[in-house]
Order: C-alpha cells, then sequence, then structure tokens
C-alpha cells in the first residue's frame, strides 16, 4: 500500500504543475499574453490551494477522513480539468470583452479565483489528507515533509515532461484527458488496495470515456469546437505552437493573425503597412542594410524592398507564424534574394548581432506585455544603438490621436518617446492614430522638411498608394507635430528592464477607455510601502510572543520570498529572451526542484539540529542576502547563459523548500496534529505565496522596479528572522 501511495502524492504534483501551466496558457489568450495576469493567475492557484490545505485541517477534527477519500478526491479532480478549459473559452463572453481588449486587475483577480477554486481546493485538500494518512507510515514529523518532497518531485517531472513531450505532440484537451486517465487509475488503485472494490466500476468507466475523447480526432474536434466558441465564426485556423497560441481570423477579404490573443497584424493594411516601412526609410539618406523585427510577412517587407537596399534581415521568433500565414498572404518577398530571414527573438539577436544597419524597424504591437515590453526600454534602445551606424535611425510606433489625446495617452506616449530621448541624440515624431517615434545617433539626419522626402521618393521612383507627396506635406504639418509633441508628458518615467513601468502605463491607457481600475495604485511610493511593513511588523512584536506566532510569521514571509523570487526570474527571463510561453513549465519545475532538495535536506538533517529556533533565524537571513544579490546577478550575468535562470529559480526554492520542515516541527511540538500542522503551515507559506505572487507581479515589479521590490522582501524576512530569535 505504501508504495502506491508515493505513487498517488507524486502525481499530486504531476497533475498540479501541468494542470496549472495549461490553464495559464488558456487564461493568457483571454488576457491577451499580458504577464500582469501572471502573477495574479499564480497567486489565486497558491490562495485556493491554501484554503483547501486549511479546510482539511479543520474538517479533519469532525470527520475521520482516509485512503477512501483521497481516492474520491483524485476523481473529482480528473473530471474537473476539461471544464475549467471549456469554462475559460467563454469566458471572453461571460466578461463581455471585446477581441484585443486589455483587461484590468480587478477582472482578471476575480474570474481566475473562480474558475481555479474547484481544482485548488482539492489538490490543497489532498495535500493535507495524505499528510495525515502518510504519518502511519512514518513519524508525523517525518510525514509532512516526505509528502512535500513527493509532491515537489511530481512537480519537476511534470514540468519536464510538458515542456518536452506534451506541448509539442498534444492539444490542451488531450492533455488534460491524459492527466484524468493517470488520476482516475491511481485513483482505482488505491480504491481496490483499501477494500472499496464496490466503488471501482465509477473511475473504470471514466477511464474508458477518457480514452475514447483523448483520441486525436476526438480531442481535435472538441479543441476546434471550444475555440470557435472563444474567437467566433471568423475563426478559420488556429496552431498552438511552443511560443504561443496562433488564430487567423476572416472578416470580408482580410485576414487577420492573433498571438496569444494579441492582433499580430491584419493584410490588406496598405496604410499601415507604408507608414510603418516608408517614413523611416526616406528619413535615412542611403539606408542600405535594414533589420525589421516583427511583422514582415504583414506587407511591410514588399514596401522596404520598393528602396535600392543591399540587405533586410527579418527576425521573426516563431516559424509557425510563417508557416500559418502561408494560405493568406504573398511569400514572393521572403523569397527575394536580398530577404534573410532568421527565426529567433528580435531581442537576443539585436544583442549579439555583429553586423551594422543602416535603418531598424521594430513592427510590433505596442508594449502591452512584459514580451513586447521589453522592445521600448532603454536597455533595448541602448542595444540597437551599438548596432545601428553614425547616421542609424530606429523607428517604433505608439498609439496616439490626432484630435483628442487624455492624459493617460499622454503618460503611456510620453513614457516611449522620454526613453528614446534618453539614448538617442535626436528623436522626432511622424503624427498620427499611431505616432512613429524616430531615433537617430547623429544631429541632422531626421528631417521634417517634406520636400526633402518626396525628393527621395522620387529618386527612387517609388509609387505607393498612401504615403505620397499629398500624404507626406498632410502628416508633417507644423500643428500637427507640435500638437503631438506638446501632448508628450514630460514627467512620464523611462521604460526599463527592471522597472518595467511601460506596459503598465499601457494597461491603464486602454482601460481609461472605459473605465479605469488601476489608476490610483500610480500614486504607490517606495518608501511609505517600507514604513507600512515596518509598523505592521513592529506592531507584531510588540505583541505577546509565542512560537506559534513567530514561526508562522517566518513561513508566511519565506512564502511571500519564494513567489516575488520565482516571478523576477519569470518576468526577468522574459526581459532576456523573450519566450517564456515555451519555457514557463520548466523554468517553474526547477523551482520546484528547489523546493525538493531544500525540503530534503531538511527532513533528512532536521534531528541533528540542536536550536531549531536559531536555524529557523539563519534561513531568514539567508532570504534576505539572497533578495539583495538577485537583482545583480539578473544585471550582471544572466543574460549571457540562459541556465542561471534556472539556477536563480532553483536556489529560490531551496530556501523556501529548506525552512518548511523545520517550521513544521517546530509548529508540531505545540500542537501534536499532523493533519492541523500541515494545513496551518502549508496555509501560512501559501497565503504569503499569493501575496508575494499578485502584489509583485501587478504592482511593485512595474512601479518600483525590481531592485525595490526585492529591498522590501530583505526587509520584510530580516525583521522575521530577528523575532525568530526572540521565541
Amino acid at each position: 500500500m505504501e508504495k502506491y501511495l508515493k505513487i498517488a502524492f507524486l502525481l499530486v504534483g504531476f497533475i498540479s504543475i501541468v494542470a496549472q501551466v495549461v490553464l495559464i496558457r488558456e487564461f493568457m489568450i483571454v488576457f491577451n499574453g499580458n504577464e500582469l495576469s501572471l502573477g495574479i493567475i499564480l497567486g489565486n492557484w497558491l490562495l485556493l490551494v491554501a484554503l483547501g490545505s486549511l479546510f482539511l485541517a479543520w474538517f479533519s477534527k469532525r470527520v475521520n477522513l482516509g485512503i477512501k477519500e483521497f481516492a474520491v478526491s483524485q476523481f473529482f479532480t480528473a473530471v474537473i480539468l476539461p471544464l475549467q478549459i471549456f469554462t475559460i473559452r467563454i469566458l471572453r463572453d461571460i466578461l463581455g470583452l471585446i477581441r484585443g481588449e486589455v483587461v484590468g486587475i480587478f477582472p482578471i483577480l476575480f474570474s481566475t479565483f473562480i474558475i481555479l477554486m474547484p481544482l485548488c481546493i482539492i489538490l490543497g485538500f489532498q495535500f493535507s489528507l495524505a499528510c495525515r494518512i502518510y504519518s502511519k507510515f512514518r513519524k508525523k514529523t517525518g510525514a509532512i515533509g516526505y509528502v512535500y518532497i513527493l509532491e515537489a518531485a511530481g512537480s519537476l517531472i511534470g514540468g519536464l515532461v510538458f515542456s518536452y513531450l506534451l506541448i509539442r505532440y498534444m492539444n490542451p484537451f488531450q492533455i488534460v484527458f491524459l492527466l484524468g486517465i493517470l488520476y482516475l487509475t491511481s485513483a482505482s488503485s488505491l480504491l481496490y488496495l483499501n477494500g472499496n472494490q464496490k466503488l471501482l466500476p465509477i473511475p473504470v468507466l471514466f477511464i474508458t470515456v477518457f480514452l475514447l475523447l483523448a483520441i486525436h480526432p476526438v480531442s481535435s474536434q472538441i479543441n476546434l469546437s471550444t475555440m470557435k466558441m472563444l474567437w467566433g465564426y471568423q475563426l478559420i485556423e488556429f496552431e498552438d505552437s511552443i511560443y504561443g497560441n496562433l488564430v487567423v481570423l476572416k472578416s470580408e477579404n482580410q485576414y487577420s493573425l492573433y498571438e496569444s490573443g494579441l492582433l499580430f497584424f491584419t493584410t490588406e493594411d496598405t496604410a499601415l503597412n507604408e507608414e510603418t516601412a516608408h517614413f523611416p526609410m526616406l528619413e535615412h539618406p542611403e539606408p542600405r542594410r535594414v533589420l525589421l523585427i516583427g511583422g514582415g510577412i504583414s506587407g511591410t517587407l514588399s514596401e522596404i524592398l520598393k528602396y535600392p537596399v543591399e540587405r533586410i534581415t527579418y527576425v521573426e521568433l516563431d516559424p509557425k507564424v510563417i508557416e500559418i500565414s502561408r494560405s493568406y498572404v504573398s511569400y514572393e518577398p521572403l523569397n527575394n534574394p536580398k530577404v534573410e530571414t532568421i527565426f529567433t527573438d528580435g531581442r537576443f539577436f539585436v544583442k549579439t548581432a555583429k553586423e551594422k544597419y543602416d535603418v531598424i524597424i521594430v513592427n510590433l504591437p505596442e508594449p502591452s506585455t512584459a514580451q513586447l515590453n521589453r522592445f521600448y526600454t532603454k536597455e533595448f534602445f541602448q542595444e540597437a544603438y551599438k548596432i545601428l551606424d553614425k547616421d542609424g535611425i530606429i523607428s517604433l510606433s505608439v498609439p496616439s490621436s490626432e484630435s483628442y489625446i487624455g492624459k493617460e495617452t499622454r503618460v503611456f506616449s510620453g513614457s516611449i518617446y522620454n526613453t528614446l530621448k534618453s539614448v538617442f541624440l535626436d528623436v522626432r515624431v511622424i503624427p498620427g492614430e499611431r505616432s512613429i517615434l524616430l531615433g537617430c545617433k547623429s544631429k541632422g539626419v531626421l528631417t521634417y522638411n517634406p520636400e526633402i522626402l518626396e525628393n527621395r521618393l522620387n529618386t527612387d521612383n517609388i509609387k505607393n498608394k498612401w504615403v505620397t507627396h499629398p500624404y507626406i506635406h498632410y502628416k508633417l504639418s507644423s500643428d500637427r507635430i507640435n500638437f503631438t509633441l506638446n501632448s508628450l508628458s514630460d514627467e512620464a518615467e523611462i521604460n526599463k528592464d527592471l522597472k518595467p513601468i511601460g506596459y503598465y502605463y499601457y494597461t491603464i491607457f486602454w482601460t481609461s477607455i472605459t473605465d479605469s481600475d488601476i489608476k490610483p495604485l500610480l500614486r504607490i511610493e517606495f518608501w511609505l510601502l517600507t514604513v507600512f511593513i515596518l509598523g505592521m511588523l513592529l506592531f507584531i512584536s510588540l505583541r505577546k510572543r509565542t512560537s506559534d506566532i513567530s514561526t508562522l510569521l517566518a513561513i508566511f514571509t519565506t512564502g511571500l520570498a519564494g513567489m516575488v523570487f520565482e516571478i523576477t526570474v519569470l518576468l526577468a527571463f522574459q526581459s532576456v529572451y523573450g519566450y517564456l510561453y515555451y519555457k514557463i513549465a520548466i523554468i517553474i519545475a526547477t523551482f520546484m526542484l528547489g523546493l525538493a532538495l531544500g525540503a530534503f535536506l531538511m527532513n533528512r538533517y532536521m534531528t541533528r539540529i540542536k536550536n531549531n529556533t536559531v536555524t529557523l533565524a539563519g534561513i531568514e537571513f539567508l532570504i534576505v542576502t539572497y533578495s539583495l544579490i538577485l537583482p545583480a546577478v539578473i544585471i550582471g550575468i544572466s543574460q549571457y547563459l540562459e541556465i542561471i535562470f534556472l539556477l536563480l529559480m532553483i536556489i529560490a526554492g531551496f530556501l523556501t523548500g529548506f525552512e518548511f520542515p523545520l517550521a513544521s516541527k517546530i509548529y508540531l511540538e505545540r500542537n501534536r496534529d499532523a493533519a492541523k500542522t500541515a494545513g496551518v503551515i502549508y496555509g501560512s507559506d501559501v497565503i504569503g505565496a499569493f501575496l508575494g505572487s499578485v502584489v509583485s507581479a501587478s504592482l511593485l515589479i512595474p512601479l518600483i522596479g525590481i531592485i525595490n521590490t526585492c529591498i522590501l522582501v530583505a526587509i520584510l524576512n530580516f525583521i522575521t528572522g530577528v523575532l525568530a530569535l526572540r521565541i
């Protein structure tokens, strides 16, 4: 029986991490890939798991639960998963969202909380129940730590299997049906060994049903039907790439490609393609080498080829963007011998490029996500500056208006404009519904003189539909230029990798179109947060101190720190490499590996510890040290090796897992119930993690930056470390 229980407990972690990543990817489509939602989703997941764990700690006093109830909970987990994907795919209709709409923090918070609730509460319930069941085979203190290790190890295995197998060969419904089969098989085994054979026909029936549903044609049809619920009748093609979910919609004669819910390009948008290509090309006196980042397949590449260029380097992250577009756009520009198409991350290409360019055109959507925001930061502009020739020009565009520009638009556009000005010697703005921002390394190259641009248009004998002589005069009228320049806020902050305020400004800009639910949060100040935290902990420290309170505070702040570290590393990875959607499972899995290693070592050597409270305080101080070192490592060396991020995750997980068994032991010495201790300690850990996840991703990192966020975490854990010494 013990062997089958170990497999079942391992499956809790395996199912948890795979289900988590599948649901995150589904949510990201609805929320347009916005990583602000990532912290909220992870935070809600943790909070609900904690509630499930705490519920069992309370409920177990009244009812004697055991293996049969654990197996029944496995059955419900298997059934819930497909229903959750279905619910997410109709979420846009439930919330009344229009396609492409940026969703505010509170709708994300509430909707993800409700949808995740059934699954997560059961998973938390299973952890505490597993600790109670396994305490019959091991000592109570060892049982909690051992179950924790098994769950973490299962999470690691799940992350690896998902990243290198499931994501490549299965659609979301196939994955969750497979998870269901695994869990139902485990439930059947436990019921049989526990003498509950009368219940066996139910899981066996569902195993048969899930096997039929997991067959490729059946699961594919379910996947297609639910995707049409999400996108509507305009959906004509979709495909899951390792980098995102690609969708093609048709409206009359136009085709639109969406990636992870975000509009990537629309065919037949001649005006946009011409403006994107021709203004930077005309501003340069002799553009010969051009770097185009993104969107070339939409028609921009064809416009650039109208000039006598020597070479165009077209960089696209996902090859499937080209493949899925094959039936809807012309492939002729890609076959031109002057065009070199490179499939890699645009930011990484710029960072490592050896060649010099005359013009760099950033043809990407606005910085509505951390992935896109990294192409609008000071660090990216500095990297682009290095690979531009002495008269080189960079071009990008941001949403604007030709009539009225509100405060939110002023702040957002002003932030990107000020960021570009902080790097380039000369910066100009071409007004429009999308303002084109141009930066140049030298003075005297960029011009607002329409005659100069018209002469270049004539010299190269270029025929356009929109960017013609009258149109250039219209766009470069002094009134329009002055209106746009005067509308850019001088007070808007510079957008940086470690303080990605740009995509936070964009979220406010979009939600202001209706009714912004997050504008007041811009007033947040680092020193106010610090004073509040210090005051709160001082109040707690002046009250009657007990071992229980100090222990729970320590595990609470450790859980908070662990999730802040995890979110920080995830966003930093996105900033450097840009394909978090692909690597998220393996990165989270390495955090779980750290958890397992830390818990395993503490569980093994805990009996040799002479002073538990001093050791607890020492772990808190190690977390303080890591908090202060983490930003320096991210800035200094992480950009050179992807494995650095995995090591950072392992260390963060190790510190979190290292403390958990010790805190459980200290608490259990005063409270002899293993289920209660598991529930309370696990609950405190996860509630802290919930706050760390939600607050760091949606507020602290965008508003005060990674460095100040890590300093806050260091202050918090330093105080709880001191309190632990005073037990």
